[in-house]
């Protein structure tokens, strides 16, 4: 495929549509014969990876920078990629890359916030974590206050509101099912008390 250089514009560059009977584990076998058929794989997770980055480091145009070298890093390591099951999920392989890549960029960004936190609220868009606070017009805010939870917390919070599930977390961050909802759980509660008992989250779980 024509892959995306860092810092270029976006999906609307690649032409191919990913069918959406086909299941990820038959697209990569495909690609990984043939890398020009890695654009179905692109088109069908661009938008979750760009949400998560955006997520992570705030910042739009270093949020697409970070989404772009996570497909290029994808797409030169697909060779190696092996499907093991549920555990060993495309989705849980390609979030664990863009969880080391932003990784490398958090500490800086968050020390330097270059962007509002409403750009970020409507770039994660609808999220039941996030539906009382959006309702109350406080969603900035809660996102702000995620960002101030430990590290393992906000991780989790972060990869649940990117669509993941409790599985694919626990894949992506090394640790097991029931760790992950532990988090998610104290995550809500911080974010409750944080929030004065408002409109912040309430919890919403998929296995």
């Amino acid at each position: 495929m024509p892959l995306l250089p860092r810092n270029s514009t976006r999906r609307e560059e690649v032409p191919a549509t990913p069918e959406a009977g086909v299941d990820d584990a038959t697209l990569v076998a495909v690609a990984q014969r043939d890398p020009h058929e890695f654009a179905p794989l692109f088109l069908r997770y661009w938008d979750p990876v760009l949400r998560y980055c955006t997520l992570r480091l705030g910042d739009r145009a270093d949020a697409e920078d970070a989404a772009s070298q996570i497909f290029v890093d994808a797409y030169t390591s697909l060779h190696r990629f092996q499907e093991r099951g549920a555990s060993g999920s495309f989705r849980s392989w390609l979030f664990a890359i863009a969880h080391h890549e932003v990784a490398n960029r958090y500490r800086y960004q968050v020390r330097h916030p270059a962007s509002p936190l409403q750009e970020v609220a409507e770039t994660i868009g609808s999220d039941t974590l996030f539906e009382e606070a959006a309702t109350a017009g406080d969603i900035a805010r809660v996102i702000a206050l995620t960002r101030e939870l430990p590290d393992r917390l906000r991780e989790v919070v972060e990869l649940r509101l990117t669509g993941l599930s409790d599985r694919e977390i626990a894949e992506v961050l090394g640790i097991s099912g029931p760790a992950v909802r532990q988090a998610q759980s104290r995550a809500v509660a911080q974010l409750r008390i944080r929030m004065g008992g408002g409109s912040a989250t309430k919890r919403n779980t998929h296995d």
